[in-house]
């Protein structure tokens, strides 16, 4: 195939809505540009005929490549097979050996196909079927007039399997392919990572750079086109001078988390954490658990939220708590120091705060947090305040401390 322009639809109304995401267009944007097709459009489109009909003709005219996802399901809002037939004008036809798939699949989990599924072996004339392994809604594709159209599953998981398994091995190659690198910062704001790095911006050659602040992190973004099965050395080249450039502060690329780098330090020490939390209210304890295996190396923790807790649970003495509050460095250090030696772990980590927007006083306002680590002859914590509401407080809070505890892990903490 030689045309390079990609365009992507995500099909559904619950993606105009303020609830749903769609996260299949990242994914096709990063496996399309492996194979050198450049996504320029993306756009969501809801569950109306109409719609679908007019999005594809777009896409049609403007794109040597379509991928829409969503919309192959049984129900009566699953339009997608329809509009592109209707659009390209071909006749739906039931396909015997989906619909033998469809009928197998049931089977195989002790039921009978519903009578609604029957829609999904409908299949437009001329297209190729792309087997589903995970799901019901088999993929398709056609060729009209020099263009490429894929319909895929909107399940993210069923997409991916049949976009690696079964769409790129159809698509042949373009010659040239994008290499991505994402490199992750933690600990200095989006406009310092920007000033330590202006020379290296500068000198980026044909490379596309983008920064981002994500969660809690900066994230910057390198993208080159190179010849099919060339290196990327101007990527390479930027990405040691990043290093460089920011030290301790660049803690992972690509996929790596805060908590994964986190967790694969303390299973390289052998050792162990627990945490006392919060303002977090949890969410540091939900992200280290998020990583697969966590319990090598997690021991638990509690969420101590009134005085209370924080001396009954995670350990605090009623004499710290009273000379300097709850939200201070000695309490911070406390916590994390007792909940430790409570859960017979090696690392505490600790968070104290004021999320807001309610609390704190002119010498603390909200936003305000205490975070402290303790283990092996450390005992350190520091105090920041931290911009956003309630929720992006929680969320920063929380990358804070995991950067904190990677951080004393290396023997780099500040």
């Amino acid at each position: 195939m030689t045309g390079r322009c990609a365009e992507t639809l995500a099909i559904g109304s619950e993606l105009l809505g303020p609830s749903r995401l769609d996260t299949n267009g990242s994914f096709l944007a990063r496996r399309l540009g492996e194979r050198g097709f450049t996504v320029r459009f993306r756009t969501a489109v809801g569950d109306d005929l109409d719609d679908l009909r007019g999005a594809f003709e777009v896409a049609i005219h403007r794109s040597d490549l379509v991928v829409a996802t969503g919309g192959l399901g049984p129900t009566v809002d699953d339009l997608t097979r329809e509009a592109v037939a209707g659009l390209l004008g071909l006749p739906l036809e039931e396909d015997p050996e989906v619909l033998a798939g469809i009928e197998a699949r049931f089977r195989s989990i002790g039921l009978a196909m519903p009578p609604r599924n029957r829609r999904q072996a409908e299949v437009p004339r001329g297209a190729a079927v792309l087997p589903n392994l995970l799901g019901t809604a088999p993929g398709l594709l056609l060729r009209h007039q020099g263009r490429t159209i894929a319909l895929l599953p909107g399940v993210p998981a069923e997409m991916r399997a049949m976009v690696d398994d079964a769409l790129l091995p159809l698509l042949g190659t373009t010659g040239e392919r994008f290499v991505d690198r994402v490199l992750k910062i933690a600990g200095l704001p989006e406009s310092e990572v920007d000033r330590r790095l202006l020379d290296v911006h500068r000198d980026r050659g044909p490379v596309e750079w983008t920064i981002l602040a994500l969660g809690g992190q900066i994230e910057i973004h390198l993208r080159q086109k190179v010849e099919e099965g060339a290196g990327a050395p101007d990527v390479e080249r930027l990405d040691a001078a990043i290093a460089s450039g920011l030290g301790a502060h660049l803690f992972g690329r690509d996929d790596a988390t805060l908590e994964g780098v986190v967790g694969d330090l303390l299973l390289r020490r052998g050792a162990s954490l627990a945490v006392a939390e919060s303002l977090t209210g949890g969410a540091v304890a939900r992200r280290i658990t998020a990583v697969p295996g966590a319990s090598r190396y997690f021991r638990g923790g509690v969420v101590g939220y009134s005085d209370d807790a924080k001396r009954d649970l995670a350990g605090v003495p009623e004499e710290v708590l009273r000379e300097h509050g709850a939200v201070s460095e000695p309490v911070a250090l406390a916590m994390a120091a007792g909940i430790a030696a409570r859960l017979g772990a090696d690392w505490g980590l600790a968070t104290t705060g004021y999320a807001g927007p309610e609390g704190g006083d002119a010498a603390h306002p909200p936003g305000t947090v205490f975070l402290a680590v303790a283990g092996h002859g450390v005992s350190q914590a520091r105090g920041v305040t931290l911009p956003g509401d309630r929720s992006q407080v929680q969320e920063r809070c929380a990358a804070a401390a995991l950067d904190f505890l990677r951080r004393a892990l290396l023997g780099a903490a500040t």
